[in-house]
């Protein structure tokens, strides 16, 4: 398959921004492989990604799953459906599944291998974390400023080669604006502890969504961080409060996912189920 080049990104302000790069550069090449005999396949496979949506906006996880899946086999070689039946699947509970899809992705356009900080959260949830270490590395060469990667790159080390490491190497940034995730990298590099970031979060915020977004951002940082440190107890503690403060999209999914992945405490249903 014949795969365009694109420009070389250098920084980007927001996951959202990111995002929306990674995903023109695999529509770019997905359209490119697309000739006249896969139309009709690629057709049946967007609209089994449509229904794996709805499902899973009705947390009918396993029909989600089943979806994702059935359309990534008409679409093995079309970026864009491959990532986001990869996301599904992850989201879903099915994060081992998910990981051959986002190789796969990888594999089709290496240009957005960078970008696809999604993969390092399913390795990290499958427990590869030496391999999520290297994701979560050349994600920062994309959004170098992206404090959420700092923390899953800490994790990663710490669970690879211990804790006084992970400190050594944490990763910059220069100023993430989004409350608390300074707070969270002095956390990382031992500055403050869990209990200060959990108080910036309702400190540095009005009542309100701002706040709330806030505090789960915090409580979830907190319980990969006890994670980091080999506390269960409180990094189960911190996971599932992070779960209380609302439905904020792929993150507080993550949180749920690798909470019952890790530490097996929270059971994902394979019939429909509140949250």
């Amino acid at each position: 398959m014949s795969i365009a080049r694109f420009p070389r990104l250098t920084h980007l302000t927001s996951r959202v921004q990111l995002a929306a790069y990674c995903l023109i550069m695999l529509m770019c090449a997905s359209f490119a492989a697309c000739g006249k005999a896969q139309e009709a396949a690629l057709a049946d496979a967007r609209k089994l990604l449509e229904e794996a949506d709805i499902a899973f906006t009705q947390k009918d996880f396993a029909a989600a799953a089943d979806k994702a899946t059935a359309a990534a086999k008409l679409a093995k070689n079309t970026p864009s459906f491959l990532q986001r039946a990869a996301e599904i699947l992850y989201l879903s509970g099915r994060s081992a599944d998910s990981l051959p899809l986002f190789d796969r992705v990888i594999e089709l356009v290496p240009e957005a291998a960078a970008s696809n900080w999604q993969r390092g959260i399913a390795l990290c949830s499958c427990g590869k974390f030496a391999e999520g270490a290297e994701q979560f590395k050349i994600h920062h060469d994309v959004n170098p400023d992206d404090v959420e990667n700092s923390a899953w790159y800490f994790l990663c080390i710490a669970k690879t080669k211990g804790i006084e490491a992970a400190r050594e190497t944490v990763i910059p940034s220069n100023g993430d604006g989004r409350e608390p995730m300074m707070s969270i990298l002095k956390m990382l590099q031992g500055k403050i502890e869990p209990a200060e970031v959990l108080e910036a979060a309702k400190k540095n915020t009005e009542s309100g969504q701002a706040r709330v977004r806030a505090q789960f951002y915090a409580a979830l940082y907190a319980g990969l961080y006890y994670d980091s440190l080999g506390d269960e107890k409180l990094a189960v503690k911190h996971l599932k409060e992070s779960l209380s403060y609302g439905d904020f999209g792929y993150m507080v999914d993550t949180a749920r996912v690798y909470l019952a992945d890790r530490f097996k405490s929270t059971a994902l249903p394979d019939e429909k189920s509140e949250k």
